[in-house]
């Protein structure tokens, strides 16, 4: 059995409009693990995992993911390799269902995924988020903020991925939908799901996550137990700052 990380980033420098966001980051996925990133807004979290996935120009670096790198194929066939992905902007259809929405992936890469059997693939996400479950008919557009977080989560789950990404999923929500959510990222990871997650409060990955990277003006300035870096006074400082991202 391999003892390479299932995602392992070296160097990455990713840029936006030109400009390079990223300064040579390098983080590492093992099968299985929850890891966080944490940095302030602007820090660089949103442009590496669209570096990650290939929606932002890499300028160098490497992105390999159970040993292929990711930066020479094509954005639109990396969830199909095994990498499901939650943006921050959620990039859902609003004017379509809760179900349609979990079933569109399918429909279009179940088949590279080896999905055949749609609807218990569609049942196993439910299972996980389970406020949804009497949600399935409603249109996206008439949920709540935290049920529509849920609905791109799912949405990211039903092509079966090795790795889940998640970009802020509990920002801006009530602390109990919150709390929901830290539960069914619980929930998901104990699937045996690797979860790679963005947040910008550092208190609220502890709970959900066995590692943390902290960001900061696309430099990775520290990581280790999360316990310990939600308590050193020097990132909690850091972390009160603010910017564009």
């Amino acid at each position: 059995m391999s003892n390479e990380p299932l995602l392992s980033v070296r160097g990455l420098n990713a840029a936006v409009e030109g400009f390079q966001v990223t300064e040579d980051i390098d983080l590492d996925v093992n099968a299985g693990e929850a890891v966080g990133l944490v940095g302030r807004n602007g820090a660089g979290k949103t442009s590496t995992f669209r570096g990650i996935m290939g929606l932002t120009p890499v300028w160098s670096g490497s992105v390999m993911f159970r040993g292929e790198d990711l930066t020479s194929i094509r954005s639109e066939l990396i969830p199909k390799r095994g990498i499901g992905y939650q943006p921050e902007d959620r990039k859902l259809f609003t004017g379509m269902t809760v179900d349609e929405n979990f079933r569109l992936p399918i429909w279009t890469s179940g088949k590279a995924r080896g999905i055949d059997d749609e609807d218990g693939v569609i049942e196993s996400v439910y299972d996980v988020l389970t406020e949804l479950d009497d949600r399935r008919n409603a249109k996206v557009q008439n949920l709540s903020g935290g049920q529509a977080k849920m609905v791109a989560i799912g949405r990211a789950l039903a092509l079966q991925p090795d790795l889940l990404i998640l970009d802020e999923p509990l920002e801006g929500l009530a602390p109990v939908v919150v709390e929901n959510l830290k539960r069914y990222i619980r929930a998901i990871n104990d699937r045996d799901i690797a979860v790679l997650i963005a947040e910008s409060n550092v208190t609220h990955v502890p709970e959900v996550v066995d590692r943390l990277y902290v960001i900061e003006r696309g430099d990775i300035i520290a990581s280790g137990d999360p316990e310990e870096l939600a308590a050193d006074e020097e990132i909690q400082k850091l972390m009160q700052g603010s910017g564009a991202e």
